[in-house]
């Protein structure tokens, strides 16, 4: 690495701020003075690739902090906190905990210099860049506090991007946002009661809890919290049908309030869902970056008091299989599968994904049918009415259907011209008891309807709720309509 004298100004220091840059070489800059406490120190920051560095023994032993060596490693320690790093290598650790610095020691005429922005944060001091006076300037927070440290996702990898939450004690105050960037995070507080009301990843949308207990700060404290995923909550255990743990995956079940997520690292996860009912595991991501394919069928109670029986789930290659006909390879569709497995329960309804058609899931042995199909691209469903049995793991029959042709195309618009947007346009046969939609955007429709006769019925579902009627049923014969596909209806 080529060190570059102080007389020459780069870029340095915060995250969002930066050191000027020189307006031209006729003449060397001033030095660049450094102040602790408003202390000047009788030292002079070298400024090196976008950081300003000090030297180690004269500074941090200003500080209160005790520097010691063992072989190449640096450890730096004041107070409860304890920073160890080596020379040219940005890996370092806080307490234990490994991190790593966007800028590394660097040993420069015998002496070893460290990044000022990370061990200033690191032990409590707001560091700040001062422009017109040429100087980097440390100080103590006051009567305020420090709380800092590293947020780890369920990996111990950092959060590269994120938001923490700490939450006040006090009636009312609201709570406090803080950074997180390449896992490390810093925030002034008040003297008081805090906890940790979580942590955001915004890389992948995840909201984090996390297990750390509530804590108080006195004026002037600073403390340092690692912190990771809850691990409260049901345990969840995950692994292959040879006994090896899922090294990285997500399992998943859906309620009447949307999808739960269990996120599972090395075979274990948490559920953190207590609200009482009956649900099923049946979706299996597999986020290791692998091909492997994978699939779970777990069913479990939660019981009333909050309790639930084991939650031992095994991930196995998938038994069911196949492609329906006549799907594109575009397109989105998915299944709707009945389970009728256990007499002494009423029968459960769950959907398999089946892009472009291709399906390949994990069931157990049991009574099954496969009874819709349903097409994202149009929106409807199409009724298939397969019973299937699954024995000693295998069905009892290939699972094949070929999606009809869409044969029904037309526009819906009111008596007065408006066109319909935003809703279905259903085929009913009331005494056969079956149901045909088409989803209606921009007044046009495009659907399968077989041959019958039906009541025409259009519900409105976005932008207002409403329902329209066709005085008279219509017939398809032939696959065509006896009327105008162009439909019309009434306002009455």
């Amino acid at each position: 690495m080529r060190f570059i004298p102080s007389a020459i100004i780069a870029i340095l220091l915060c995250c969002s701020a930066a050191w000027p840059a020189a307006a031209g070489e006729a003449a060397p800059a001033p030095p660049v003075a450094l102040y602790i406490d408003g202390t000047k120190l009788a030292v002079e920051p070298i400024l090196n690739d976008n950081s300003a560095y000090i030297p180690v023994r004269a500074a941090m032993e200003y500080m209160g902090a005790q520097v010691s060596y063992a072989g190449s490693t640096i450890t730096v320690t004041r107070g409860t906190t304890t920073v160890a790093m080596q020379p040219n290598a940005p890996a370092f650790t806080i307490n234990g905990i490994s991190m790593l610095a966007t800028a590394s020691p660097m040993i420069i005429g015998g002496s070893t210099y460290l990044p000022i922005r990370m061990f200033g944060s690191a032990f409590g001091y707001d560091v700040e860049y001062q422009p017109a006076a040429r100087a980097v300037v440390l100080h103590t927070p006051g009567e305020d506090a420090v709380v800092y440290g590293f947020a780890g996702d369920a990996d111990g990898s950092p959060i590269r991007n994120g938001i923490l939450h700490l939450q006040p004690s006090a009636a009312g105050a609201p709570v406090i946002d803080a950074p997180i960037h390449n896992g490390f995070y810093r925030v002034k507080a008040a003297p008081g009661a805090y906890a940790f009301a979580g942590f955001e990843d915004l890389a992948s949308g995840e909201k984090l809890k996390t297990d750390a207990a509530p804590f108080t700060l006195a004026a002037g404290q600073t403390v340092f919290y690692p912190l990771a995923p809850s691990q409260a909550g049901f345990k969840v255990t995950l692994y292959k049908t040879d006994g090896m743990p899922v090294r990285k995956a997500t399992a998943t079940f859906n309620t009447s309030h949307g999808a739960v997520d269990v996120k599972i690292r090395n075979g274990i996860g948490y559920l953190d869902f207590h609200e009482p009912g009956s649900y099923t595991f049946n979706y299996l991501t597999i986020d290791d970056g692998s091909s492997e394919l994978l699939d779970i069928y777990y069913p479990f109670k939660i019981e009333g008091d909050g309790t639930a029986g084991p939650l031992d789930l095994t991930a196995h290659t998938p038994n069911i299989v196949g492609q329906v006909s006549n799907e594109a390879p575009s397109g989105y569709g998915s299944m709707g599968i009945f389970d009728d497995s256990d007499s002494s329960e009423p029968g459960s309804n769950f959907v398999q994904p089946a892009p472009g058609g291709a399906f390949a899931f994990y069931l157990p042995d049991g009574r099954y049918e496969w009874s819709d199909y349903y097409d994202g691209g149009i929106r409807e469903h199409f009724d298939v009415r397969q019973s299937f049995i699954v024995a000693n793991g295998v069905p009892d029959r290939a699972l094949a259907w070929s999606k009809p042709a869409i044969n029904l195309q037309g526009t819906a618009a009111t008596g007065e011209g408006e066109q319909l947007s935003g809703g279905y346009l259903y085929f009913r046969d009331a005494a056969a008891g079956k149901e045909y939609g088409a989803w209606v955007q921009d007044g046009r429709y495009a659907c399968y309807v077989p041959d019958g006769t039906y009541d025409l019925v259009y519900e409105q579902f976005f932008d207002g709720r409403f329902q329209l009627r066709r005085s008279a049923p219509v017939t398809v014969a032939g696959g065509k309509l006896s009327v105008s596909p162009d439909l019309v209806f009434d306002i009455a």
